[in-house]
């Protein structure tokens, strides 16, 4: 059977992720970096990714903005450091918004989402960027 959490407990990890210094900060010599600002609030999200082997090595945000945004960008760095670039595209909105853990309302999604975002067109980035050399 599976164990549901209370809200307080989602609520209690949204925070711990929010709080959390663990993905914080910037790479000093990321393979690839990005950054993307939700015009909307004001939210911004730069994610840095060190590459190795289509491995990711180390992921690092910055971030400025809601908790959710912060919290999210935590998440995402947590989830997506040590796999394939390949297991990247996997990683779909509805997974994002899932591993926060609380259900966010149609106005907070994109908070919930921005950090996703920047994974998203870094990915277009990079992925062009290796197409042209």
């Amino acid at each position: 059977m599976e164990h549901q959490n209370s809200d307080q407990e989602d609520e209690e990890f949204l925070l711990e992720h929010y709080e959390s210094e663990t993905y914080r900060g910037r790479l000093e010599k990321p393979t690839v970096s990005h950054q993307i600002l939700n015009r909307t609030c004001g939210d911004s999200v730069t994610l840095d990714l060190l590459l190795e082997s289509n491995r990711v090595i180390q992921a690092k945000f910055e971030a400025e903005g809601c908790v959710i945004c912060q919290a999210a960008a935590s998440i995402l760095c947590e989830t997506i450091e040590g796999m394939e670039l390949s297991e990247l595209n996997s990683l779909d909105a509805p997974q994002m918004l899932k591993s926060m853990r609380i259900i966010l309302s149609p106005r907070r999604m994109r908070c919930g989402l921005l950090a996703w975002e920047t994974l998203q067109q870094m990915k277009t980035k990079f992925e062009s960027s290796v197409k042209r050399k």
